[in-house]
């Protein structure tokens, strides 16, 4: 199966922390902008909606990844029975009766 098309609205890419200098970098410019400012909360239906994506993103990588690994290899044609060992046999006796001997 072939990958779709970046930005062809199929899911966001996998958000990537980077280096250490990026994260600290980030981090700080973040902080500067922020800090000592009146915070203006995320409205409900966009925090809704911005978590439904991430379920469903989540999902679709998880169902991609064990997808990957299944189905198993599954044998094709003739094959050899299995071993069943004598004891475990139902075997017949006279009139159709099971026997255990």
């Amino acid at each position: 199966m072939s990958s779709p098309l970046p930005g062809a609205g199929y899911l966001r890419p996998i958000k990537r922390s980077g280096t250490k200098e990026e994260v600290l970098a980030r981090l700080f410019d973040h902080l500067d902008k922020t800090l000592g400012k009146p915070c203006v909360p995320e409205s409900k239906e966009a925090r809704l909606l911005r978590h439904s994506e991430e379920l469903w993103s989540k999902r679709v990588w998880r169902d991609n990844f064990e997808a990957s690994f299944r189905p198993a290899w599954q044998i094709v044609g003739p094959v050899q029975p299995t071993y069943t060992d004598d004891r475990m046999r139902n075997y017949r006796g006279r009139f159709g009766h099971t026997r255990s001997d």
